[in-house]
């Protein structure tokens, strides 16, 4: 597994109508958890910059909002114990409409996982599947979103896609989210795709080693002025590391690990900031 980036950097303050040059940015990223106490409780203590707030959503559930100086950046849900899905991350990329991307979907060898769901003053999403196991919510987002000054612990800063497929999986998300993507050669990894939007880089995909058993999948990286300190916390607390601290020549330093109920994440801090 590698992790290479150009950053992207998108977080939703929820306060004025949508900018078009936002389409296609990821701006949102939930926990979808098995154990939400333990995945509380791991998060929160690796990264106090969080602030969670929680939120009645009815039928006995509750959003777990996570704040990071002031910006909203996500939440932590509990997954019913009758869905056979183990604990994951899912990334939300914004769209002037959810069911055309939907319909894109479909029409590109993926399908619709969740149908779409329209939440007041919130928006409308769905769940969409790219054919090869990889989840994602296309978001059409019904009020603004914000940037923050520049990358700081505890924020989302890019989303990699670990694929089965690369070149089927570069068609799918540039036909769903209408981004263009170049493909490079990554020394002793092999092709890396970089998708963007306009000029800007907003995510990345790389072909998982051909025995990997798994399905493929969206890993998010979790911004760390002090990776090798917080991936050391990490595993004290309960995480299993995947990649060890390491460096991307002339872009930062990053560590890959599983939290304690087994959803895959990163650590990553740029080379400027090291």
């Amino acid at each position: 597994m590698a992790c290479t980036l150009l950053m992207a950097f998108t977080i939703t303050d929820l306060l004025m109508p949508v900018a078009p040059e936002m389409l296609g940015r990821f701006v949102w990223h939930d926990l979808m958890t098995t154990d939400v106490s333990r995945a509380l409780n791991f998060y929160q203590q690796l990264f106090p910059e969080w602030v969670i707030d929680q939120h009645d959503i009815g039928d006995g559930a509750t959003y777990h909002l996570i704040r990071v100086g002031g910006f909203e950046v996500g939440g932590l849900v509990s997954m019913p114990s009758d869905v056979p899905v183990a604990s994951h991350w899912i990334a939300y990329v914004a769209v002037d409409d959810c069911s055309a991307a939907v319909r894109r979907a479909d029409g590109n060898g993926g399908r619709c996982v969740v149908p779409a769901l329209s939440v007041p003053h919130v928006g409308k999403f769905a769940v969409i599947e790219d054919g090869s196991g990889a989840v994602i919510k296309p978001y059409e987002v019904a009020e603004s979103y914000d940037l923050p000054p520049a990358p700081t612990s505890g924020h989302f800063a890019w989303d990699e896609l670990l694929t089965k497929d690369l070149p089927r999986a570069r068609r799918f998300y540039d036909s769903v989210f209408g981004w263009s993507s170049i493909e490079t050669v990554i020394p002793d990894v092999g092709p890396y795709v970089l998708f963007k939007v306009g000029a800007r880089d907003v995510a990345g995909a790389l072909a998982m080693p051909l025995d990997e058993t798994g399905p493929s999948q969206w890993l998010p990286y979790l911004y760390a002025e002090d990776v090798d300190a917080r991936s050391a916390q990490a595993v004290e607390l309960g995480s299993t590391i995947c990649v060890p601290p390491r460096d991307i020549p002339g872009l930062g330093r990053f560590s890959v690990h599983t939290d304690p109920t087994g959803a895959l994440f990163t650590l990553f801090r740029l080379v400027a900031h090291a």
